[in-house]
């Protein structure tokens, strides 16, 4: 088969097919077991809507660990860390779906675009390589709040209150998955949207306002009466205001300078290519109402980042679905030739995923010396022998370590917090301290300390 003959749909099948390449080859990445220990004790407690680690209370919400334990109760809990990718993998998908819808909205016309546009989320370098199937809950918190923001669009353009209904129930469903920085982007999108199609009116129409009311009165009822005061919105303004305090003037020239180019950059190889063909084809862009819109929600929502002195590039992963629609918009303009070229560069992407998910990843992460988690994990099994196990170590090796030993041990004997008072125990520590008891063993494991003391 040729490339010509390859159509955009098969593209969209083998990238989907793609992005579950690493889910089963790789061991626990960095803070994946953070999300997959609150739901294993979750479960294992019954407390539905309160996490702990090691047993310890964490006011984070719990949507994104229920869906881990439904998969993890269909596929086995000895494959946790599978289940928490499976949950993220499905969550792509479904931003890919929604590119695909809107694209069909947006431009009926053109009958195979919409499957262009889901390639193009699809094979985003962020999507496809990293944090699209990570075990994280970045892409099903994107998912939710692309959805909320597609049946708000929905919603102004046709005042349609029932949509307007599922958006604020989506936007719930968001807050509900990791935190309320989601109403910020919600909001920004709502006053591009009801700045572009004037509807101003809808402000003061009470089936608008109420749903949306009810959906921003959804955290206060969250912490005030379903967790009866808990910290959850507390602990998401700190990590906020970690992003603007403490930073000198430089840090945020670097940042306000580098965040855009990052953003493009990890959503290669589309956005790439689209600059390089203005750059060296004097490819010109126009903007329609539609890739306006689009233009201006992403800025909007990207600004209180882009204005910040920090941050990750897990934050930008709620921008790429709108980007996707915008991409998709733009490659529209191009001529048969240069559309040959973005779709060619998409299907290297689609194949480099799998010796980057089968060999480059799995040696980076585990197959290079004092990587191996697992095998830490056996030694610390067989020393310990069913004996009662307590840790100190709360870093990501510490948290994958107890991931992994909870789901091979009964369940109410999960690996818990040591309080200092327990003896007959064997403790996990993140650092050398003789005063937990007799050091049993050492390990060094991707690049931390693990020690394994016995408390007499």
């Amino acid at each position: 088969m040729t490339l010509p003959e390859i159509s955009s749909k098969q593209l969209v099948l083998w990238a989907g097919l793609g992005m579950l390449l690493p889910l089963p080859v790789m061991q626990y990445i960095a803070e994946e077991s953070y999300y997959t220990l609150g739901a294993y004790e979750i479960f294992t407690s019954g407390d539905w809507w309160h996490q702990s680690i090691f047993g310890l209370y964490w006011p984070k919400t719990p949507l994104y660990n229920w869906l881990i334990i439904a998969v993890a109760q269909l596929i086995g809990w000895e494959h946790l860390h599978i289940a928490a990718r499976i949950v993220s993998v499905s969550a792509s998908l479904g931003s890919a779906a929604i590119v695909f819808l809107m694209t069909r909205r947006f431009y009926p016309d053109h009958a195979d675009l919409p499957w262009r546009a889901a390639l193009i989320y699809l094979t985003m370098g962020e999507i496809s390589f990293w944090y699209g199937w990570l075990g994280y809950a970045d892409a099903t918190f994107a998912f939710f709040i692309f959805a909320a923001i597609a049946s708000l669009w929905i919603a102004i353009e046709d005042i349609s209150p029932l949509w307007l209904l599922s958006s604020a129930i989506l936007i719930c469903l968001a807050f509900f998955t990791k935190n309320f920085s989601c109403y910020l982007m919600y909001v920004s999108a709502g006053m591009v949207l009801i700045y572009r199609y004037r509807r101003w009116g809808l402000l003061v129409k009470p089936l608008f306002i109420a749903p949306v009311l009810a959906a921003f009165c959804f955290p206060w009822v969250y912490q005030n009466i379903i967790l009866a005061g808990g910290s959850n919105t507390g602990v998401a303004i700190g990590d906020a205001l970690r992003n603007f305090i403490g930073y000198g003037f430089l840090v945020y020239i670097k940042h306000w300078l580098t965040y855009p180019l990052l953003f493009l950059a990890r959503a290669f190889p589309v956005t790439l290519l689209l600059i390089w063909f203005y750059w060296r084809d004097k490819q010109r862009y126009t903007l329609d109402p539609i890739l306006f819109t689009l233009l201006l929600i992403l800025l909007l929502c990207l600004l209180p980042y882009w204005l910040s002195a920090t941050g990750t590039p897990r934050y930008l992963i709620p921008f790429y679905g709108p980007l996707a629609l915008l991409l998709t918009g733009l490659s529209l303009q191009l001529d048969k030739k240069k559309i040959v070229i973005v779709s060619k560069a998409m299907l290297i992407v689609i194949i480099m995923k799998i010796p980057y998910s089968l060999a480059v990843l799995p040696y980076i992460k585990d197959w290079r010396p004092e990587r191996n988690i697992v095998a830490v994990v056996d030694d610390i099994m067989q020393i310990t022998n069913g004996k009662p196990l307590r840790t100190l170590d709360d870093i990501s090796t510490g948290l994958s370590i107890g991931a992994y030993i909870d789901v091979r041990t009964p369940r109410d004997q999960f690996v818990r917090w040591y309080d200092g008072q327990e003896k007959q125990i064997y403790i996990l520590s993140e650092v050398k301290d003789p005063k937990l008891g007799k050091l049993i063993k050492h390990w060094r494991l991707q690049g931390n300390h693990t020690y394994l003391y016995w408390r007499p």
